[in-house]
């Protein structure tokens, strides 16, 4: 990874700048993929100092500040906002992967049909093709609080539910 550290207003310790350069190295085991550049400007003005940092992924690019006291203060800030920000992306690359594997997306496969669940997870959720007419007469005999099915007219996925009035409700994605 590269690292850049320009100091605007202030000359920057070497102890410090050995500290700054730590705390940047540590964002790398919160990152899915390496860390190609990371870029911090530290400006001191008025007996503050600003650091505004930029961090570059492949295709990807986070920014963040911080302020305080003293130069270590202040990119202390910005690397936490950071590593907030790397470890909300990380969890929704590692969300993207699992779809792809499992759950819903899992259950929509090309062909329609359901998967057949899985003997070592009861819980698996299978999604069936139903007519509309099919679904509703399934939910009633159900005493479920809802039914989910594939459209078998259309493909979409679909909720058959009970309103609060009694009527049996229905929605589709992508309406």
């Amino acid at each position: 990874m590269q690292m850049e550290i320009i100091d605007r207003h202030f000359t920057l310790g070497e102890d410090q700048r050995e500290l700054i350069e730590a705390a940047l190295e540590k964002l790398e085991r919160f990152s899915p993929r390496p860390l190609e550049t990371v870029k911090v400007v530290i400006n001191h003005d008025a007996g503050l100092f600003d650091a505004d940092g930029v961090l570059f992924l492949k295709s990807r690019e986070f920014r963040a500040k911080g302020e305080g006291r003293e130069p270590e203060l202040a990119v202390g800030e910005m690397v936490e906002n950071l590593r907030t920000q790397l470890i909300k992306f990380k969890g929704k690359m590692t969300a993207r992967q699992k779809s792809e594997s499992g759950g819903l997306g899992r259950a929509m496969v090309e062909g329609g049909g359901a998967l057949p669940a899985p003997a070592e997870n009861p819980h698996t959720f299978i999604l069936k093709d139903m007519s509309v007419e099919d679904a509703r007469e399934a939910f009633q005999t159900a005493n479920q609080p809802f039914l989910v099915f594939r459209n078998a007219k259309n493909g979409r996925v679909a909720v058959i539910y009970s309103s609060d009035d009694g009527s049996l409700g229905h929605m589709e994605a992508g309406q």
